[in-house]
Parts: C-alpha cells; sequence; structure tokens
C-alpha cells in the first residue's frame, strides 16, 4: 500500500454537525415509532442497505437504538458482530416502516396509541392487551376497541354501541 493511500485516524470521535445530529436524533425517534408498530406483529427489526458494501444490514430494535445513541454520544457507532442465521422475514425495511409510520402520521392516526382491552366482553376470558381474538371464544376484539375509542373521542356509550351494531359487529 502506498503511503498516499493511507489516511491516519484520529482518536478523536467525530463531531457531528448539528444537522446530523438532529437528523440521527429522528432516525431514534422514526426507530421507536417503527417498534412500537411492528414488534406485535413478531417483526425483529430493521433491514438497512448499506450504501458502502451494498448488503443488506440487519439490525434488532435494541442494537439499532443502541448504535444510534452510541453514535450521538461518542460520533462512532458501536462495533457488533454480523447478523448470523437470519430469517428476512421477520425484519422490515428501514425505508418501508419509515413511509408506513409517516403515513399513520399523515393520516392523523398515533402509532404508539393502542386501545388497552384486557377481558372479553362476551365470554369476560381475561388475556394479553396484544391480543386481536379472544383466546376462549375466538371473536375479533377490533369492535372493543373502537368502541374505547369512540368513548373516548366524546361520543356518548349508547350511541357508540348503537353505531357497532348498524356496522355489523355483535352487540356485548
Amino acid at each position: 500500500m502506498e503511503d498516499d493511500e493511507f489516511t491516519p485516524t484520529d482518536d478523536e470521535p467525530y463531531e457531528f454537525t448539528e444537522q446530523e445530529r438532529e437528523d440521527i436524533a429522528a432516525d431514534l425517534e422514526d426507530l421507536a415509532a417503527m417498534r412500537v408498530v411492528f414488534a406485535p406483529q413478531s417483526v425483529k427489526g430493521v433491514v438497512i442497505a448499506c450504501q458502502d458494501c451494498g448488503q443488506n444490514h440487519f439490525y434488532e430494535w435494541e442494537l439499532l437504538r443502541d448504535n444510534l445513541e452510541q453514535m450521538l454520544s461518542t460520533g462512532e457507532p458501536r462495533m457488533h458482530e454480523p447478523a448470523w442465521d437470519i430469517d428476512e422475514n421477520e425484519y422490515i425495511q428501514w425505508d418501508y416502516g419509515k413511509g408506513y409510520v409517516d403515513a399513520l402520521t399523515d393520516t392523523g392516526l398515533e402509532p404508539d396509541r393502542r386501545i388497552e382491552v384486557t377481558q372479553c366482553p362476551w365470554c369476560e376470558t381475561p388475556f394479553d392487551h396484544t391480543f386481536r381474538f379472544c383466546p376462549r371464544c375466538g371473536r375479533s376484539l377490533g369492535a372493543v376497541r373502537l368502541y374505547a375509542e369512540l368513548i373516548s373521542r366524546g361520543i356518548e356509550e349508547r350511541e357508540a354501541r348503537a353505531m357497532l351494531v348498524r356496522a355489523g359487529f355483535d352487540p356485548f
């Protein structure tokens, strides 16, 4: 290797511009929003297409969050081992996830707002708040979450129930 091709690196951390720091902070916010939306669907993290090597890099949620926070505090990303035995179906492309979360925000939906439902209104079986269907009677819990959302927006309970029945949902 010739001397003019080699550029020694300083031991000093890279100093980000204010815009670069804002971009990394925005990436952290985007990552958090993506995790809220996609982790309940068993997505393990994101895939980022590397412009330097042309390969896809797979990051689990915590690893990428730690990496971005490390960059903000030290100016350098944290070293980590390459992903091993990856199932690509368990990861989403960063651009897709970001676009999806942005679309939710643009339509007035908050990615991190969830209606908590802990018990089936029909059979009274308790379950985890992430369940979409009652584990005992099998009914969809979407109508219950919609009901709770209508109530939170000031619609009277009786009117909210009537709306759901007129829309074809079973009364509860």
